[in-house]
């Protein structure tokens, strides 16, 4: 008798061992889903922002290019009207003449650098010319107007520069886009100031 109550109780444990075996596997396909699940959300997460951060700083980086190209107008406009100067017999200083360092993707610290040397050499040539009432002719009439569309196009060029920045830069302050950009080495941009008022 006591030989089958031994073998009731081992069948028993028994059963109460698979069960708990089948719960432990169904707990680990279940967390095992979940971890997936979530590996798949953080994923989505990761490359949604990716993608964002990187058409944001595109948009930064081709309104910046602009400026570039403007800059870099002015410098061109300066140089062709030097040589006429010279041709007349005026002295141009080597300030004036000074070439700034010019590349497309310029910082806005570099690129208004070259926005003040490139003001301060017209002021320059216009004092010249204005001085020299017989210098004045139709070629430089045109290029010292040229000055003026190129400012005129600076001011909603740098608008668009600065307002990209400003979406550009809110986006990757926020979590989660802030630890992607930090991972990404993506850093704030500074955006693009000048005086307005020199401009007109």
């Amino acid at each position: 008798m006591s030989q089958l109550l031994s073998f009731v109780s081992f069948l028993t444990e028994d059963e109460s061992i698979t069960a708990t075996a089948d719960r432990t596997i169904k707990f680990v396909e279940a967390f095992g889903v979940v971890v997936i699940i979530l590996i798949v959300f953080l994923g989505i997460v990761y490359l949604r922002n990716l993608i964002q951060i990187t058409e944001l700083d595109n948009k930064a980086k081709n309104a910046g290019g602009h400026i570039d190209t403007l800059i870099w107008d002015l410098n061109f406009n300066k140089n062709k009207i030097i040589p006429i100067l010279e041709e007349a017999g005026v002295k141009i200083s080597a300030e004036t003449k000074k070439e700034p360092m010019l590349s497309l993707g310029m910082s806005p610290a570099t690129q208004l650098y070259n926005y003040n040397l490139m003001k301060e050499a017209e002021k320059t040539l216009r004092d010249l010319i204005d001085n020299n009432p017989s210098l004045k002719n139709e070629e430089l009439d045109t290029l010292l107007n040229k000055y003026k569309e190129i400012y005129t196009e600076l001011v909603p060029a740098t608008d668009k520069y600065n307002k990209a920045v400003k979406v550009y830069n809110d986006y990757i302050s926020h979590f989660p886009a802030n630890i992607i950009a930090d991972h990404k080495s993506k850093n704030k941009r500074n955006p693009f100031i000048y005086n307005t008022e020199e401009s007109e």
